[in-house]
């Protein structure tokens, strides 16, 4: 059916966006930017920078994952125990996804931007954790994704 694979191919692109942007912010960028700083200076022009680039990015590989998701669901139901199983452990790393990522949108970025240097050291290294985790969630969830129709 041309629907399933039209949506198949809307929901790994959403995840290569979702799940790379994450990779590139926490495994490149920050340690890039950290390394190229001056002693005890948090970079704040390149980090809000890079928020706001990656923003639109991200929130639409969000919405776009979610939507092909539950739609594949929906015209293509899982049938098997172990398929209920890969789509509730799927939906469970997708949630956390969501969740960190609203997180570091709604609670982070603000504080961030009004923070000292020393503040916004200790709040980016909890960030950074987050978008650790974020992206494990996210493989975990991708692997899934190719395993599960």
């Amino acid at each position: 059916m041309i629907l399933v694979r039209i949506l198949k191919n809307i929901h790994l692109v959403a995840t290569i966006i979702w799940v790379g942007a994450v990779y590139m912010g926490a495994f490149i960028d920050w340690p890039s930017a950290r390394e190229s700083m001056a002693k005890g200076k948090f970079p704040f022009k390149f980090i809000v920078g890079q928020g706001t680039k990656v923003f639109y990015s991200v929130y639409t590989g969000i919405f776009l994952l979610w939507f092909s998701g539950i739609s594949l669901l929906i015209i293509k139901p899982v049938e098997s125990k172990t398929q209920i199983l890969m789509v509730a452990v799927k939906v469970f790393c997708l949630l956390i996804m969501t969740l960190f990522t609203l997180y570091g949108t709604v609670f982070t970025w603000p504080k961030l931007q009004l923070a000292t240097n020393e503040e916004a050291f200790r709040i980016y290294k909890y960030y950074i954790i987050r978008a650790i985790c974020t992206f494990v969630c996210g493989i975990i969830a991708s692997l899934i994704g190719l395993n599960l129709f």
